[in-house]
Parts: structure tokens; C-alpha cells; sequence
């Protein structure tokens, strides 16, 4: 699924510029096309899939296990401006929970996201389709929670809230005042999770350490300009 997300987002972004290489310079009905986009609200589906992480067994020093997430729905909405062939955008999110396993198909945690971002992206008008590319930076507020088989021995961990960075390309389709799109999207993220492990002595340790939700997007949806 990650090669299939990777794949699409590289394409959105070689259809950008090679859309943009391939069409002529904006015209008068093309500058008509473009003049009346000032502000613009944007709502939309899709689904992020995070990279797997290995982390080690507390109990077990040299250890390692192999961590990966389920594929989680999301859904949000973005407030543009316009500025030539630029768009500056005011973005929040909400990223649906999604369960964490290990290699032996033990549930670990459960995790939900709700991100705000700003953003830039760059717009190659054409007579047709509008691609984009673009980039931002945000802040993910994260929710975590073990489950019955990670709390059951022992451990006790919370993510914190964490920034984040972002790359994205998409194609826009303008009906009117509306654009339909479809846009790839890669963020980085690391968080800090921290913690408790009691041992089989019966011993209490602190843990500390870093979390990645870096994660392949894709969004779909609709544009409205005013």
C-alpha cells in the first residue's frame, strides 16, 4: 500500500511539471480564468498510511520488534488565498484512530490525529487541469492509548503533541466556481512518547524516546471559490 501511495504522489508531482512545460503561457482567457480566484475553502477525504517503526523489547535487551499501523481514514478542510499562481492555506485535520501491531499480529496502541497547517502551494494553470505542488508546516495533537496486552505487562506510555512537515502535489479540475481534486501529500513527524515499565522484580522505569508518524496521504475533494 506504501508503494502504491509513494507511486501516486510521484506521479501527481512529474503530470505537474510536465503539464506545466507543456502548456503555453497564460493568454487573456486563461488571465480571465485565473482573476476571479481570491479566497477559496476546500473540503475533503482520504487516508494516510504511516511507516513502520522497530522498537525494542523493554524486557528484552537487543530485541527488537517490528511495529506498523493500520491504514487510517481522515477528513478536513482548508482556507486559501490567492496570490498570482500562488495559494497560502490554513488547513485542520482529523485523522481517524488507527490500531498499531506487532510482527506477530499483537495489538499494541491505538492512535488518532487532529493536525493544523500552513502551507504554500504553487499553481501550473492550464486549459484543462490545474496541477500544484507544494509544501508546509504544521501541529499534530495526538492521542494514544495501550491496549489490554501492552497494559498487561506493564507498560504505560503517552505520546505527546509534535510539529510537523509536509510535502504535497495534486491536479485540480475547475467546474465554474468549484475545482474537484485529487493530491498525494508526505509528512515527517517525530513524537516523543514517554512512560512507565514495571519489570517482573516489580521495579518501576521511566521511558523515554521518539515515535514516527511520518505517513503517505491521499486526499480527495471539492473547492469552492469566492
Amino acid at each position: 500500500m506504501k508503494k502504491v501511495i509513494a507511486a501516486g504522489a510521484v506521479l501527481l508531482f512529474a503530470g505537474s511539471v510536465q503539464l506545466s512545460h507543456a502548456s503555453p503561457s497564460l493568454g487573456s482567457g486563461e488571465t480571465e480564468h485565473i482573476s476571479y480566484r481570491d479566497w477559496a475553502i476546500s473540503g475533503y477525504i482520504g487516508m494516510a498510511d504511516f511507516e513502520g517503526e522497530e522498537k525494542p523489547d523493554p524486557f528484552r535487551p537487543g530485541v527488537t520488534h517490528e511495529m506498523e499501523s493500520d491504514v487510517a481514514g481522515k477528513f478536513g478542510v482548508i482556507l486559501s488565498k490567492y496570490y498570482n499562481n500562488f495559494s497560502f492555506n490554513f488547513g485542520l485535520e482529523y485523522i481517524l484512530e488507527a490500531t498499531i501491531e506487532d510482527e506477530l499480529g499483537n495489538e499494541l496502541a491505538e492512535h488518532s490525529h487532529i493536525p493544523l497547517f500552513l502551507g504554500v502551494n504553487y499553481h501550473f494553470y492550464t486549459h484543462v487541469i490545474n496541477p500544484y505542488i507544494g509544501a508546509g508546516i504544521g501541529y499534530s495533537f495526538n492521542d494514544s492509548s495501550e491496549s489490554e496486552f501492552i497494559a498487561g505487562q506493564g507498560i504505560s506510555t503517552e505520546v505527546d503533541d509534535s510539529l510537523f512537515y509536509y510535502l504535497t502535489a495534486g491536479i485540480e479540475y475547475p467546474v465554474r466556481d468549484y475545482s474537484f481534486f485529487i493530491a498525494g501529500k508526505y509528512s515527517i513527524e517525530d513524537a516523543d512518547v514517554k512512560g512507565t515499565v514495571q519489570m517482573p522484580t516489580g521495579t518501576l522505569f521511566e521511558i523515554e524516546n521518539e515515535g514516527s508518524l511520518d505517513r503517505y496521504e491521499v486526499n480527495l475533494g471539492v473547492k469552492y471559490f469566492f
